[in-house]
């Protein structure tokens, strides 16, 4: 199977937001603002930004508005006209896409999106645009009950034809589905929500408020309304201490001040839990009524909670013959369920001009590439200029000039490479913020060929610009200099013209590789630039640099690590590179002498432009698979 990138995989549905990556294979739950999971709340302030993942807003404020379920706002008449509920989704989607590229340090190439099952074509439609404007790829949806199915049956098998029925008791209203196995997923029949008055921590507290405060305390009507003031902290304590009964019989529930704090027990839950249980019968009668089927086309039953409801497992196999499976504290199970149904669609091949990645804003790091690049260029380029041996005559007219034209020519190719660094940024940074819904994101493909169009052309100028400094700055003529700084560079300019023709048909599960490999490598270009400026150094200046005492020792560093760079650019497999990178170090340490040291600078340019035609070679074989055998040498090197 094709390396299908990074497949990002975010569940909308349960109560907190959680995402999971698959990367090759491998499954990677996504920290989200340093947590697991992430609430849904967003603020929103008077300028129109957003503050993703809040519990809840600290203090109420005009100015700031708190959403605290945005997906509700989907589609609703009543909407407020200056909330954009599409823009709210988007920027939920770009945080949490933006932190899971920043974890594994790659642009997501395939998103899958877990919703509620009762999302039809508009509110799908609305988050096929959330994802548009987040920049994301075209969601793959799948429904709760499905996600849910997949997860807890990943280990076995479910015949064609059977039916699930899945109890979803992790948010209020509880809600019973019945599924029906397909070979490409489940079939959803029917579903219906199991829905008490009120949701069975809201019951629980008014309980507590009942059985611990008078009559006209105010807490009686504030936990009446929990999404406020105290009543939504005595909200919160009761769901830590209902997390706390799982694993012990009391926990103490904390009653907003001045109140005592008190104790709660199991048989407190299932007391608050009844009315939910005594409707658990009828639901199940029901839905399979609405499914048509008999308990008997039942082959599981599957229950999902976010904290235990003690005797909701036996009314469930009380009433449907079957012993439920059951999942609590899995807070990425719809995340990773999805990603296992979606792994065939997310293989359909699109390409880099029609694929639009996520991108982070450009930072100093991101710039380290460009930056070293070109320092080693000036560097090579300054010290060829500076040690040049310039001879005059009469009237003091230049003459001659004898400098080091393959270092000359070395500088020109690392200014290309340079360019380089900075065209592997466009498809992956900003350089401001993120585009707006006036001007949307453009394609990867366009971004790429845009980034190494400027490189050809701005590599080439300022290669042009260094053989006419050099001939400036010696007095003499700029033909040589320029031969050497161009034809050095012109062949990797070729490339990369060649590779912005190219990009844009690059399948889109291949991209995050193609990005990772096109990457110039800092070490080697420092290494081989550090080597050439020894080597010069040792040669050029008088008396000849000798720090260590023994004469020519600085002369056989710097062509030794020539050497190492001149292997490692050229080759690619680590096994080759172990072996090799030694052999042209000793060698190169050996044979330096005057006469010989261009000749070593030169077989480094050479691997430099070989390191070009690979990257391209790689390239044409990503578009055109059947080019040959040929291409495909081209393209995999020396290998180990």
């Amino acid at each position: 199977m094709p390396n299908a990138g990074m497949r990002l995989s975010i569940d909308l549905s349960s109560p907190a937001i959680a995402a999971t990556i698959d990367r090759d294979g491998a499954r990677i739950p996504v920290t989200l603002n340093g947590r697991l999971v992430m609430p849904h709340g967003i603020i929103l302030d008077p300028a129109g930004q957003l503050r993703v993942g809040v519990a809840a807003q600290s203090e109420p404020s005009a100015s700031y508005q708190f959403i605290r379920e945005p997906l509700e706002l989907l589609g609703r008449a009543d909407t407020d006209p200056q909330v954009d509920a599409v823009q709210l989704l988007a920027g939920q989607l770009w945080h949490v896409a933006d932190q899971a590229a920043r974890q594994a340090a790659g642009p997501v190439t395939a998103l899958t999106v877990t919703i509620p099952s009762g999302w039809g074509p508009r509110r799908r439609g609305h988050l096929t645009d959330a994802a548009a404007r987040a920049g994301l790829p075209a969601p793959a949806m799948v429904t709760a009950p499905a996600a849910l199915a997949a997860y807890a049956t990943a280990a076995g098998t479910v015949p064609d034809g059977s039916c699930l029925l899945i109890c979803q008791a992790d948010r209020h209203p509880a809600t019973l589905t019945v599924l029906q196995a397909t070979t490409d997923g489940y079939r959803e029949l029917a579903t219906r929500s199991i829905n008490p008055t009120r949701d069975l921590d809201q019951a629980l507290a008014q309980r507590i408020v009942d059985a611990n405060t008078a009559d006209d305390d105010p807490l009686r009507a504030e936990t009446a309304h929990p999404t406020q003031g105290q009543g939504g902290l005595l909200l919160e304590s009761v769901r830590q201490a209902r997390q706390l009964l799982t694993a012990q019989d009391r926990a103490p529930v904390l009653l907003p001040a001045p109140r005592k704090p008190t104790v709660i027990t199991r048989d407190d839950v299932a007391a608050a839990a009844q009315p939910l249980l005594d409707e658990v019968d009828a639901a199940v009668h029901d839905i399979l009524g609405a499914a048509d089927v008999d308990r008997h086309h039942l082959s599981g039953v599957i229950q999902r909670e976010a904290e235990t409801i003690p005797g909701l497992r036996d009314r469930l196999t009380t009433a449907t013959g079957l012993t439920p499976a059951t999942l609590s504290g899995h807070s990425h199970a719809l995340a990773d369920g999805a990603l296992t149904l979606t792994a065939a669609h997310h293989q359909a091949t699109g390409t880099a001009a029609d694929t639009q990645l996520p991108r982070v804003r450009l930072r100093i790091r991101d710039l380290t590439s460009a930056i070293l690049l070109g320092a080693c260029s000036l560097t090579l380029l300054l010290q060829a200029i500076l040690t040049a041996d310039i001879n005059t005559t009469y009237a003091l007219r230049v003459v001659g000039v004898r400098l080091s034209l393959p270092e000359l020519g070395t500088a020109g190719a690392l200014a290309m490479l340079t360019a380089f660094a900075v065209a592997h940024l466009a498809p992956t940074t900003w350089l401001a913020g993120a585009p707006s819904a006036s001007t949307p994101e453009p394609a990867t493909g366009s971004l790429i060929r845009r980034g190494y169009l400027a490189a050809a052309a701005g590599g080439t100028i300022t290669a042009a610009l260094y053989g006419l400094a050099t001939g400036t700055a010696v007095e003499f003529d700029y033909g040589p200099y320029l031969k050497w700084t161009l034809g050095c560079a012109l062949p990797l300019a070729a490339c990369a013209a060649v590779i912005a023709a190219a990009a844009p048909r690059i399948p889109a599960h291949a991209l995050p590789a193609w990005l990772a490999r096109i990457r110039p490598a800092i070490l080697h270009a420092a290494i081989g630039a550090t080597g050439i400026y020894l080597l010069r150094a040792a040669l050029t200046l008088t008396p000849p640099v000798d720090v260590t005492g023994m004469p020519g020792l600085i002369a056989s560093a710097g062509a030794a690590l020539i050497g190492v760079a001149t292997a490692l650019t050229a080759i690619r497999g680590r096994t080759a590179r172990a072996i090799t990178a030694p052999g042209l170090a000793i060698g190169y340490a050996i044979v330096v002498s005057y006469d010989t040291h261009s000749a070593l600078i030169v077989g480094y340019l050479v691997a430099l432009t070989w390191w070009g035609i690979q990257l391209t070679a790689h390239t044409l074989r990503l578009v055109f698979p059947a080019a040959g055998k040929a291409l495909r040498r081209l393209m995999d090197g020396p290998t180990s």
